[in-house]
């Protein structure tokens, strides 16, 4: 007999086909910022413009984003604006040659005695 078990427990509600509620919430709170907010900034000819280019841009910022799994858009940029600047993050290519280079030392001054 075959037993099976579950590998994620953890999921996110879903309000409509794949728009999860945390999204939802980001959308609803996006549009109130433009309805009441932005919109009164702009020219009453380009509202209707403005309106069309701040739900893409909204849509935009729910996708997932392709550089860092398992978070939106709008999460990555939050966290590229409050990372600090003056850190190095080594990459893993970099990493391996780094490592190749160490090798190299290594074998070159082994053979040396103090």
């Amino acid at each position: 007999m075959r037993y099976l078990v579950t590998k994620e427990i953890k999921s996110e509600p879903q309000v409509i086909w794949k728009l999860y509620f945390q999204d939802f919430a980001f959308l609803a709170i996006w549009f109130v910022m433009n309805g009441m907010y932005l919109q009164n900034i702009a020219h009453p000819y380009l509202q209707i413009p403005f309106t069309v280019y701040s739900v893409l841009v909204g849509i935009a910022l729910v996708i997932p984003s392709r550089t860092n799994p398992k978070r939106r858009q709008y999460q990555s940029i939050a966290l590229f604006l409050t990372k600090k600047k003056n850190v190095y993050y080594l990459r893993d290519g970099e990493e391996n040659n780094e490592q190749k280079q160490d090798k190299k030392h290594q074998r070159r001054n082994s053979s040396r005695k103090i």
